[in-house]
């Protein structure tokens, strides 16, 4: 992906699957990702974009954009591993002030983060969308921070059969990690409002604090090698997290809201609102599989997910005020109040696309939920 323009008010953060940022500023040419695939004997591993990461690309083979950092960032030390490690904190550093200047430019009270989901490479314009309903409905600009992560695609063919699903929920959790460890070095004084789509949820999740919904040895993984155990989850006074469709289980995810780092802080997070869709043939798996195949239950609400999930977290920390936001059908009409006269109605909203939620009449409560 190359950086886009950069505009007044957003800071763009790009993540690799392993959690990683992208220094700005320098071209990495795309050959060095796939060049370790060579090494792999099975073919369908070969093909598999599981390899692509940033760190092998720069401490094996571009050794030009690795001198360019060096000299861009001064940093010192010829060991290609360190050079990597530094770069990261100096890129971070970067970030963090960037972050902070302009929250201060600006005499913001709002840090709103966007998160896209899977088999979305291009989210440009679904983050302007958003920025501008946010915008609009806040009457005043506040500071956007946009999430660019490897959420995998599938290049237009189906991604059901494009093998790539559950690459993508692995990468969702180190790519948390890494927004973690920026969060948790922002002002704490204010705001923070993570707004996402689809597996976007996961990202922020992870970011916020230790989900336990993974198999044990992945969980094993991003305890030990990942460090999810030891990078402080964000402390900011008014913490928020509002989810479009989002692409995750409830009940496991939401039933640890309150493993923060370091253990037995306090957690901040004052709001969870939950935009749900009985028809969204992504988080429906076609209306068939939501709870199957990498649960999927919240953003469908599958086995009345949505209320389990309020019941988990209010028995946590009942000062949490969680807010559910039916998108299950495009115009509101109280009429349809339950599953089965929606089943019968013309107006189903069975897209999964940010922009058919933007569009869909219920956004304006989704936003009243996430501000008001």
């Amino acid at each position: 992906m190359v950086p886009r323009k950069e505009e007044a008010g957003v800071v763009k953060l790009y993540f690799d699957r392993e959690g990683k940022l992208y220094p700005p500023d320098v071209r990495i040419n795309p050959h060095y990702f796939y060049l370790e695939h060579l090494h792999k004997k099975s073919l369908s591993r070969y093909r598999n974009p599981e390899y692509a990461t940033l760190e092998t690309a720069l401490t094996k083979y571009d050794s030009i954009s690795r001198e360019a950092m060096r000299q861009q960032f001064n940093l010192t030390g010829v060991d290609s591993i360190r050079l990597f490690l530094r770069l990261q904190e100096a890129v971070r550093k970067n970030i963090i002030s960037e972050i902070e200047q302009k929250i201060k430019e600006k005499n913001s009270k709002d840090l709103i983060v966007l998160i896209h989901g899977f088999n979305d490479p291009i989210p440009d314009a679904a983050y302007y969308s958003l920025r501008k309903n946010i915008e609009k409905y806040l009457h005043y600009t506040p500071v956007f921070i946009e999430v660019y992560w490897d959420g995998l695609t599938a290049l237009g063919d189906n991604p059901l059969f494009s093998n790539i699903w559950g690459y993508a929920q692995s990468n969702s959790a180190k790519v948390g990690l890494g927004l973690r460890n920026i969060l948790n070095k922002i002002n704490p004084n204010i705001r923070l409002t993570l707004l996402t789509h689809s597996l976007g949820a996961s990202v922020a999740t992870h970011a916020l604090f230790n989900p336990g919904k993974w198999p044990k040895k992945f969980q094993e993984e991003l305890e030990q090698e990942y460090h999810a155990e030891n990078i402080p989850t964000p402390k900011q006074k008014d913490i928020r997290i509002a989810m479009l469709a989002p692409a995750i289980p409830g009940i496991k995810v939401f039933d640890h809201i309150d493993y923060t780092i370091p253990e037995n802080t306090i957690p901040t997070i004052t709001r969870v609102v939950i935009g749900y869709n009985h028809f969204d043939y992504a988080v429906t798996k076609g209306g068939l599989f939501a709870s199957n195949f990498g649960s999927t239950a919240l953003g469908a609400n599958a086995k009345n997910e949505v209320n389990k999930t309020i019941i988990a977290i209010n028995e946590i920390n009942p000062k949490i005020k969680v807010v559910p936001v039916d998108f299950s059908l495009y115009i509101k009409n109280d009429s349809l109040n339950n599953k089965k006269l929606q089943r019968k109605s013309p107006f189903k909203q069975r897209e999964h696309g940010v922009q058919f939620y933007v569009q869909n009449q219920h956004f304006s409560e989704f936003l009243k939920a996430m501000f008001d």
